[in-house]
């Protein structure tokens, strides 16, 4: 089987993009994938290579992200054709726009440019915010993932793709002097992001914070009963009071592994997404309750709650309140963004202001789980220079540890310390730079807690002032190239 057949290519491309993103990446397969790829579409007829890239990628999508979407089947492939639309776009345009031997060095800009406009795009407008993103692949390349800081996660995005154009242009024509711009900048980017890693890393001042996940209590006496308190149907004082009483054990039960931490040395403990159930008539005193022990240990204490009124239209609030060591609320923060499906038909939400507190330990501030899938919507962080993210999430098993990774790439775009303390997932403590300082797994953690020392300090960063400015220049790029290359 010679190489330059279709089918060779086609197979090629097929075994590192099972791998090059999703729940079992290999970074390399990501740069990899692409140069195969962009091979075949461009040797193959239109007919025969688009229909055959997209039922690969769709495919592709559907073993990389299994069992990661909670939704039924007919969403879960709606879903998975919506970015194999994505995924085929750049590869589109390549082929019908670039005429190998007859475009000059200035075409190699093309794939990347439309790979890194394409996703800002679609992106953007998806409800499921930066899933999928091709910069996720290469997590854990910690000079790479600097450039974040700067262009966000299109930068890496733009680079990963553009080796493909490069490689593709000297398969056609032999090595060519355009190949040397992407070492070139490559080599720079590089060379910075290991600079920028290893010179300006966070000063030595730390300070020990907690997170908590909770145990499971049983808050229901049996099945029916918590049907009838989730479809508003009229509820027995007998099972309301079960209710009240053990979504009281519930909270007890973090208040006492709270006051344990603070006594071990911790000065701030939070707990995990919807850590503390309540009811909505019994949410002042649980505050109470925690503003007493914050103020008996001298800690600051982040309580993540999910908060119900069963009378309401969209019964439940995923809420945090950060209280000082005076045992002041210093500010109360709703979940943005619920998760698309029964979550979002659930929660009610305020809007998608942050909130944060000055204190001793630097400026704090908090967003919740999902809310971290959305670069936009984090980018408050980094505008407010705040210096500690204390993000309360739960998981489950399909998206740990994928989901918790993909948040560290918050800490290096906004230049702040991020503790994600995660139920039914990793548990992760980052530096601004993407340096793990902690972690824990709750499938592996029989206390389910996670400690780190975390710098009091962050950093203001390029990405945080312009946003995703790198995305909208892809996109002009993208424009341009394409007016150059039709004439």
């Amino acid at each position: 089987m010679k190489l330059h057949k279709p089918v060779a290519l086609l197979a090629l491309a097929a075994f590192p993009l099972l791998f090059a993103n999703g729940r079992n990446t290999i970074a390399v397969a990501a740069w990899l994938a692409p140069v195969f790829l962009l091979r075949y579409v461009r040797t193959v007829r239109v007919r025969i290579a688009f229909p055959a890239v997209f039922a690969l990628l769709f495919g592709m999508w559907l073993f990389q992200f299994r069992g990661m979407v909670p939704a039924p089947a007919p969403i879960v492939i709606g879903v998975a054709l919506s970015y194999a639309f994505l995924g085929l776009g750049p590869y589109a345009l390549d082929r019908l726009l670039v005429r190998t031997n007859a475009s000059g060095a200035l075409s190699t800009l093309l794939f990347p440019c439309a790979a890194a406009a394409l996703e800002f795009i679609f992106l953007s407008l998806s409800p499921y915010g930066s899933w999928g993103s091709v910069a996720y692949s290469q997590y854990g390349n910690l000079p790479l993932m600097q450039l974040a800081s700067v262009t966000g996660l299109y930068g890496i995005t733009f680079l990963v793709m553009w080796l493909a154009s490069t490689l593709n242009r000297a398969w056609e024509s032999g090595p060519r002097w355009s190949a040397l711009w992407f070492v070139a900048v490559t080599t720079v980017v590089l060379i910075a992001g290991g600079a920028r890693f290893t010179f300006f890393a966070p000063g030595a001042t730390r300070v020990r914070i907690a997170g908590i996940t909770p145990e499971h209590f049983k808050s229901f006496p049996n099945d029916a009963a918590e049907n009838r308190f989730w479809s508003k149907q009229p509820v027995s004082d007998s099972d309301l009071n079960f209710t009240r009483a053990a979504f009281a054990r519930a909270a007890d039960d973090l208040l006492t592994k709270s006051d344990r931490e603070a006594r071990a040395g911790a000065r701030l403990v939070f707990w995990s997404e919807g850590a503390a159930p309540v009811l909505r008539a019994d949410e002042p005193a649980l505050l109470a309750k925690g503003a007493g022990l914050a103020r008996r240990d001298g800690i600051w204490l982040g309580m993540a709650m999910t908060s119900f009124a069963r009378e309401q239209r969209k019964p439940m609030r995923n809420k945090f309140a950060l209280i000082g060591p005076d045992g002041r609320v210093l500010y109360e923060y709703w979940k943005s963004r619920p998760v698309p499906g029964g979550e979002a038909q659930l929660s009610e939400t305020n809007g998608n202001a942050m909130r944060y507190a000055d204190t001793a330990l630097g400026r704090a501030a908090t967003f919740i789980c999902f809310d971290l899938d959305f670069p936009r919507l984090v980018r408050q962080a980094g505008a407010a220079q705040a210096d500690l993210l204390l993000a309360p999430s739960n998981d489950w098993r399909a998206i740990d540890p994928w989901h918790t990774q993909m948040a560290g790439f918050r800490a290096v775009e906004n230049g702040v310390n991020l503790f994600r303390d995660t139920g039914h997932g990793l548990s992760m403590a980052v530096d601004y730079q993407g340096r793990v300082l902690a972690q824990a797994d709750y499938f592996n953690a029989p206390d389910h807690r996670s400690v780190a020392y975390l710098p009091t300090r962050g950093v203001p960063t390029i990405y945080s002032q312009v946003g995703d400015l790198f995305g909208w220049l892809a996109t002009a790029g993208l424009a341009g190239l394409a007016f150059l290359l039709r004439r």
